[in-house]
């Protein structure tokens, strides 16, 4: 094999490694080296091979021409013994030019030779087909690659609208709007029976570019358990109508506070549009995808980080517009657009809405990427208890949930080797946090039949890999172990979380069980990565690796048995069924709670 073959198969395996397997920064970065230098080996290869071809033209050492080595590729075969023997002579005569001769022998040109002649002769152009196949293969995958990579930057979505119901309480309803034509805009809402009539939230001003054009909007004094529709009017007169329907969302209220239930939600995190790559005109999020299917009875969806990825395969900037480009590619998304129309999604961040394994608290680009992800998600989560913070707990009936932020407080791993780096005593959650959620525990123990506590990494400790044991809970063991301390006495509790592109139910040491599912719709780890089933003291209920779409649907019952809850947890991915039937089913009833 000649270096233009070589150069060639390690491009195109580079580039499918970044399109099929994992969208790794380095290997991208690889792959733009490797593929200039490959068609460079390539194209010289062709240009030696065409020039072969032509009469007059001397070979590598002067002593052959174009025209002999035609000869010998087209002698005629009745005449097989006269042409050996001249072949011989030939042979001899090379040979004795390169004992006269000081020029190195250059292995393409030779490799090149050897093509000309050989079962099926010479192409109609002069030039081997196997190359030609491999230049274009070249070409196509390096330009599906430039696709995949800069497609933010070529179709950056500023004409973007979206409308999507956030948190819905039981008597509101906060809603996430993006509208980039100006005007006035105005919500009309009624309860979702045709014979309801219509009632205006009132006209207001469009979202400016200072928010790159979205805002939240709030519709209030709404019915518990009640079905709504709710339609984005804008108000441009012209001299033919007055007013043009943007677009129309439905969603369910909650029941009243502490009242029974029955809840379904679905949860997962880390999504990555058009990945694995398919050549389309609209790149799609395939987990969305296949969530739809699962949509129509679902309350509402809890996202539990990685929204965006920020740094994969590569990072564009640390402004706020580069941030915000990268969220409309998730909302241009056509099942993006039909899932979030139907269902409330709530969201925490992780750290690929900012940067890999981020624990640089707010230091920058954290105020650029805050800014984008509070235009487009954290607004529209319910209130937090204090102004400016991205943690919140609310209530479903008597379903409780609190949604950490892991990000922002955390200081380095702990680490009690001297060798190490990190912390003793690190914090993932920071003091305040910290004393909010103990305060939160103390008050649903007896409100709530149901409790969720979301984390967007892992409390397990199962996944023990390096990046693990800084990244998630493992790297935080002293408040790990005080957290669990904790929720031992509180029942029926459950974390939620994502992140690792796995999934794995585990009962912790407190006795609380975590559903940790990832991805909705990204890679997953071949063949790289280290979950320990049964380890400090935590038992391991189901571990799944593979799958580039997993993602879970939770049933709460609280109203069969109002003492008893029951809690469903199914496992859907795209590799079992095509997502249409579980992969995996988890039962189990509450205890009593009161």
């Amino acid at each position: 094999m000649d270096i233009a073959y070589a150069s060639g198969i390690v491009h195109l395996f580079l580039s499918s490694f970044v399109l099929w397997i994992v969208p790794a920064h380095l290997v991208f970065l690889s792959d733009l080296v490797a593929f200039p230098a490959s068609l460079f080996f390539s194209l010289r290869a062709i240009v030696i091979r065409w020039n072969q071809k032509q009469p007059q033209i001397a070979g590598a050492h002067g002593d052959s021409t174009a025209s002999g080595l035609s000869e010998q590729c087209t002698t005629d075969q009745s005449d097989s013994k006269t042409s050996a023997r001249e072949m011989m002579t030939d042979q001899k005569a090379t040979r004795r030019g390169q004992h006269r001769s000081d020029r190195p022998v250059d292995p393409l040109l030779e490799q090149v030779k050897s093509e000309s002649c050989g079962s099926g002769g010479i192409t109609k152009r002069g030039v081997p087909r196997m190359r030609l196949i491999m230049l274009a293969a070249q070409l196509l995958l390096f330009a599906m690659l430039l696709d995949f990579v800069y497609r933010p930057l070529l179709t950056p979505g500023k004409d973007l609208t979206v409308f999507r119901p956030g948190y819905v309480s039981h008597d509101s309803a906060r809603l996430h709007i993006r509208y980039p034509e100006g005007g006035k805009l105005e919500l009309r809402y009624r309860v979702n029976d045709i014979n309801s009539p219509w009632e205006s939230a009132g006209k207001f001003d469009s979202p400016t570019e200072e928010t790159d054009f979205t805002t939240t909007s709030a519709l209030i004094n709404l019915r518990p358990s009640t079905k709504y529709i709710v339609e984005l009017i804008t108000h441009q007169p012209t001299a033919s109508v007055d007013s043009v329907l943007l677009d129309s969302i439905e969603f369910k209220t909650a029941p009243g506070p502490h009242s029974p239930t029955r809840l379904r939600f679905g949860t997962g995190s880390c999504i990555k549009p058009n990945f694995p790559y398919r050549p389309t005109m609209s790149p799609d999020i395939y987990g969305f995808e296949s969530m739809l299917e699962h949509s129509s009875d679902m309350d509402m969806i809890m996202f539990m980080g990685d929204f965006i990825y920020a740094d994969v395969p590569l990072y564009f900037g640390a402004s706020v517009e580069d941030y915000r480009r990268l969220y409309r590619q998730v909302y241009m998304a056509k099942s993006s657009r039909h899932l979030l129309r139907k269902v409330p999604m709530l969201h925490v961040y992780d750290d690929h809405e900012i940067k890999n394994n981020w624990h640089n608290q707010e230091r920058e680009p954290m105020g650029s990427a805050m800014t984008a992800y509070n235009e487009y998600n954290g607004l529209a989560n319910p209130p937090p208890q204090l102004p400016g913070r991205s943690y919140y707990n609310f209530t479903h009936g008597n379903v409780a949930f609190y949604a950490w932020d892991t990000r922002r407080y955390r200081t380095r791993w702990e680490d009690s080797s001297s060798a190490g780096d990190g912390v003793k005593g690190a914090t993932m959650l920071g003091a305040e946090q910290k004393r909010d959620f103990i305060e939160w525990l103390a008050e649903v123990n007896h409100t709530a039949a149901v409790k969720f506590v979301v984390s967007s990494v892992p409390v397990t400790t199962g996944w023990s890999n390096f990046d693990s044991s800084q990244d998630t809970w493992r790297g935080y063991p002293t408040e790990r172990s005080e957290i669990l301390g904790l929720t031992k006495y509180i029942p029926n509790l459950f974390f939620l979380s994502g992140d690792r592109h796995e999934m794995a139910a585990v009962e912790l040491p407190s006795g609380n069980i975590e559903f940790s599912t990832s991805p909705i719709s990204q890679f997953t780890f071949p063949l790289v990565g280290k979950f320990k089933s049964d380890i400090n003291g935590e038992k391991t209920l189901h571990y799944r690796r593979p799958g580039h779409v997993k993602y879970g649907i939770i049933d709460v019952d609280t109203e069969t048995d109002p003492d008893v809850p029951r809690i469903k947890y199914s496992l859907y991915t795209t590799d079992v069924d095509q997502g249409h039937s579980p992969a995996w089913v988890y039962e189990a009833n509450g205890v009593p709670w009161v």
